[in-house]
């Protein structure tokens, strides 16, 4: 059951990260289901804007690269911006994306809005993905998505914990009987280690 305000994962309210930069956009959910480019367009350009805080390859000793930056941003975004878009089943359909660079982070954040049965769905997901080994949680996903049509795998979050070294955490926030307002966070090093 999903409490009034629930925090599942690593996840750090913004008040308390220290920001070199920060990008929000705020939209709504049926405009991007509209035209579904807007989703990767969001993405590339959040990609390529931030991705000049980073030197160039030859250039990148202890950050990573500029490429490097580009491509995981967009990727990552992408990834988070879909399903915020294609979740949002509440009568409020607005779609917050912010992109917070600190020192040695990016933070990638997306906010929408939830019913109560969409919540309780999610929550579970969120609570299997944490709890869960996700490599092992992808093959047997994988494996379920060829036997199933179901689309609420979470394959796209095991992606970024697997292959980007991401970090998630997700909040939950009752806004009243009808909804639920949810932020998902993905945290990604952006110092080679």
């Amino acid at each position: 059951m999903v409490k009034d305000l629930e925090i599942m994962g690593e996840f750090t309210e913004e008040e308390s990260l220290t920001l070199v930069s920060q990008t929000s956009l705020v939209t709504n959910s049926a405009d991007m289901m509209k035209n579904w480019r807007r989703v990767s367009l969001a993405s590339d350009f959040l990609a390529k804007y931030y991705s000049y805080y980073f030197p160039y390859k030859e250039k990148a000793k202890e950050k990573i690269s500029r490429e490097t930056a580009e491509n995981n941003i967009s990727f990552i975004m992408n990834e988070l911006i879909e399903n915020t878009a294609k979740y949002s089943d509440a009568r409020d359909k607005t779609v917050t994306i912010k992109l917070l660079l600190l020192e040695h982070e990016i933070v990638f954040q997306v906010t929408n809005y939830v019913t109560p049965g969409m919540a309780e769905s999610f929550r579970s997901l969120a609570q299997e993905i944490l709890e869960s080994n996700p490599e092992e949680l992808y093959i047997k996903r994988l494996e379920r998505n060829t036997e199933s049509e179901s689309s609420d795998s979470g394959l796209g979050y095991l992606t970024l914990i697997n292959d980007y070294g991401v970090t998630m955490g997700f909040k939950f926030e009752k806004k009243d009987k009808e909804q639920y307002q949810i932020t998902v966070q993905a945290r990604m090093k952006s110092r080679e280690e």
